[in-house]
């Protein structure tokens, strides 16, 4: 134990603002070995998170240990299946969470899947990630809240069953002569949810979005609209080409493909990402032909612009269960927290100037991103469904 003593006494030092310089090259030097015993790093660990808040950690600090966790967590980034032990080191679960490296005004994340380890302060408030749910609106304006409803048919109208089967909403025709009727199926925050159109097309729908559809795609045209964000694998018609509308901005016509289209009011851009086969996209009397891997942005009053090799797993992270918080600024990465986690984020003083980078489960708890927040310099507190965020 003789490595940890000594670097016992270092801290000591530190803490007291005594040390050397010989011995302030020794303690930062610390964090670019790769030989310390693993009890050291978990004493390291430990002795960090006691006193993260305090002013005892200088951002330079900061910087070297996070960029250390960090390092760690991307060399054992294979999912640990069960809850780890007391033997567990911190740095292959603390990827439960969140890495913040905040001198350098860069985050790091990085997630598995296994539960998270109880490594940080209990925070009294306590938010679950999001679930599955939606509310159906009928033609007539009845709401069918499809939550907790078991498996089976859920309405009946206008010539189509809607049927709910293991969360995923789908339509069978009973009769093609019968006049379409439209419904709307809107996912709350905190909610996600998945749907069957009649043509056989396939949506995902992120949290606070919305699709209006026809019962029956009767005419010409297979015409939808939505807000918010949603994913489509369109089925191929070459006689009737999809078409959606979104938010009265713009629309995006297409035979077979699969995209995905982030429409938030809160966000400036409408970004319609194509990720196979090909589409057009319309608004303000200018039109874009996309291939696969490129983005078409939307903003009012301005020219549509056509941005090539987009990170398509990045895009469509949402969908495929994480979030993708590279290049992200804290604002960003707190709208869909706000979205995801149903909460309201508020900002004291100074918006903290963090970039963010890797990925985060989408089934975190909301105290541990709130709890490594804090123990890495932002200082974020959870009140009931209010986080709220102090900047100097």
């Amino acid at each position: 134990m003789h490595q940890k003593q000594s670097i016992a006494e270092l801290i000591e030092k530190h803490s007291r603002g005594v040390l050397s310089a010989t011995e302030k090259e020794a303690f930062f030097q610390l964090f670019e070995r790769d030989d310390l015993d693993p009890e050291v790093e978990d004493y390291l660990w430990q002795n960090y998170q006691q006193q993260a808040e305090t002013t005892v950690w200088p951002d330079e600090f900061r910087q070297l240990f996070a960029s250390r966790m960090a390092s760690r967590i991307i060399r054992s980034a294979e999912p640990i299946r069960t809850m780890p032990s007391r033997k567990t080191h911190w740095w292959r679960y603390a990827a439960a969470a969140v890495i913040l490296v905040f001198a350098g005004s860069v985050a790091y994340l990085l997630t598995t899947k296994q539960p998270s380890a109880p490594i940080i302060t209990t925070i009294p408030s306590r938010v679950s990630p999001g679930t599955t749910g939606a509310v159906l609106i009928l033609a007539n304006g009845t709401k069918v809240v499809l939550d907790s409803l078991g498996n089976g048919i859920v309405a009946s109208q206008q010539g189509a069953n809607v049927v709910l089967k293991n969360g995923l909403l789908e339509y069978q025709t009973t009769d093609n002569s019968m006049q379409a009727s439209y419904n709307t199926l809107e996912v709350p925050r905190g909610r996600q949810f998945r749907l069957t159109l009649p043509d056989g097309s396939r949506v995902w729908l992120n949290a606070a979005s919305s699709i209006k559809y026809p019962t029956i795609f009767a005419g010409k045209e297979r015409v939808v609209e939505v807000s918010g964000e949603a994913f489509f694998e369109v089925e191929k018609d070459a006689a009737k080409p999809f078409m959606v509308k979104v938010n009265n901005s713009a629309v995006i016509e297409v035979l077979g493909t699969s995209f995905n289209v982030n429409a938030y009011e809160q966000e400036e851009l409408i970004k319609t990402t194509l990720v196979e086969g090909a589409l057009s996209v319309n608004a303000d009397n200018d039109r874009q032909i996309l291939k696969p891997g490129q983005q078409a942005q939307v903003q009012a009053g301005q020219s549509m612009k056509l941005i090539s090799n987009t990170n398509i797993s990045q895009v469509t992270a949402w969908k495929n269960g994480y979030f993708d918080f590279n290049d992200a600024d804290l604002p960003v990465m707190m709208r869909q927290l706000e979205r995801w986690y149903d909460i309201q984020v508020v900002y004291e003083g100074k918006v903290p100037d963090v970039t963010f980078k890797g990925k985060m489960d989408r089934n975190v708890q909301l105290a541990d991103m709130v709890g490594f927040l804090k123990n890495f310099g932002i200082k974020a507190s959870l009140q009931e469904r209010r986080l709220v965020i102090s900047g100097s």
